[in-house]
């Protein structure tokens, strides 16, 4: 597969995970910090991720590392709910 094509699969599986999730607190959204990995689990099973294609994606839609409540540092990400 082209290097341009895998990465707009890439871009719209991640479009996709985060439509309900945002960078910043909205109104009725909840804070659910994830890691990297974590993210990167949440889609293995429709696309394989790399650490670096997943944080890539985080900065280049500004979303920020946090410190979660156990002290790890996650991204801070709001989920909306549907």
């Amino acid at each position: 597969m082209e290097e341009n094509k895998e990465k707009q699969i890439r871009e719209e599986v991640l479009d996709a995970y985060f439509m309900t999730r945002q960078n910043l607190p909205v109104e009725g959204a909840v804070q659910m910090n994830r890691s990297t990995e974590e993210i990167m689990d949440d889609l293995v099973d429709m696309l394989y991720l790399t650490k670096a294609q997943v944080t890539e994606y985080m900065i280049n839609h500004e979303f920020h590392p946090t410190t979660d409540q156990d002290g790890s540092v996650k991204w801070a990400i709001w989920r909306i709910p549907i």
